[in-house]
């Protein structure tokens, strides 16, 4: 079981963030198994979390919401060394009419123009004060038989709305999470909500297309974001200081951090590089994300 006190927001420095975003992406999902989760597990991924329960679990120090000046950070995540490796196993499965599945789930992890470095998860960590997202829900989109992205975050408290966006049907289910019924997102139809019940990592996959996947991070911070096709990030509402930046590529573990001081009403540029080398990789280890999904 993960130790879902790693999802907190400490002041902690670069060394050990990487060693603890090793271990996010390289031990299973925590499983809720309290008595209330035993007793209503079919429905309670459905069910939005209690308010009172949101303030306990992301702010158990009682910290006050921080209120005061605060800034942004953007950059570009790019990959060094070795290209991705070819998925054999998942291609075999993607039918031919799905491109764009293809191309998202080919190769170990995907690259944008000039090595960018897309579905890397980027945090920021190590100011005082307890933050709030700013929205109940993120969308996360279907289409051509693919997640929108290969890594999803979200506050412990949101839910994630999974949507179709093309002609075909899509059933997520969340692993690591309590099992149940499960919802179809349809054609033109509303969004299927998910609600993660703890912090910790978890998978997402769709149903009809088990090659179909996405890590999911619930912590207990707002000030995150996730690489586009460009490897493009920006999070905003930064308290002011000195702030740890770290990037989490979950296909290979890879990571990459730097010390930021952030000043007030201003955006700090921070590019930050990931190294794979195939030699060094070892599947085993990449896959242990997703060992519940077999």
């Amino acid at each position: 079981m993960l130790n879902s006190g790693l999802f907190a927001q400490p002041a902690i420095n670069a060394r050990t963030l990487t060693s603890l975003f090793l271990a996010l992406a390289l031990v299973p999902a925590c499983r809720h198994r309290t008595r209330e989760s035993a007793k209503d597990a079919g429905t309670s991924k459905f069910i939005p979390i209690a308010a009172e329960r949101i303030e306990a679990v992301n702010n158990g120090t009682k910290q006050p919401v921080y209120q005061g000046p605060v800034g942004a950070i953007e950059g570009t995540v790019t990959i060094s060394g070795d290209a991705p490796p070819d998925m054999l196993p998942f291609l075999d499965k993607i039918p031919s009419d799905c491109d764009v599945a293809k191309q998202t789930y080919g190769k170990l992890f995907r690259e944008g123009p000039g090595r960018t470095a897309p579905d890397v998860l980027v945090a920021v960590t190590g100011y005082k004060g307890y933050m709030k997202p700013t929205a109940d829900a993120i969308e996360f989109e279907a289409r051509n038989c693919a997640w929108s992205k290969k890594t999803i975050a979200v506050t412990f408290g949101q839910r994630i709305d999974v949507k179709s966006k093309d002609s075909r049907p899509y059933i997520p289910q969340l692993l690591g999470g309590p099992p149940g019924a499960l919802l179809v997102a349809v054609p033109g139809g509303e969004s299927v909500p998910v609600f993660p019940q703890e912090p910790g990592h978890y998978v997402l996959i769709d149903s009809m297309r088990l090659y179909s996947k996405a890590d999911v991070f619930v912590v207990r911070y707002p000030t995150f974001d996730v690489t586009g096709e460009n490897g493009r990030y920006r999070i905003e509402g930064i308290p002011v200081g000195s702030v740890t930046v770290s990037a989490l590529l979950p296909s290979t573990s890879g990571t990459a951090s730097r010390q930021v001081t952030i000043a007030a009403n201003a955006t700090a540029s921070v590019d930050l590089t990931i190294t794979f080398s195939a030699s060094s990789f070892r599947p085993s280890t990449a896959r242990a994300a997703a060992s519940n999904s077999n």
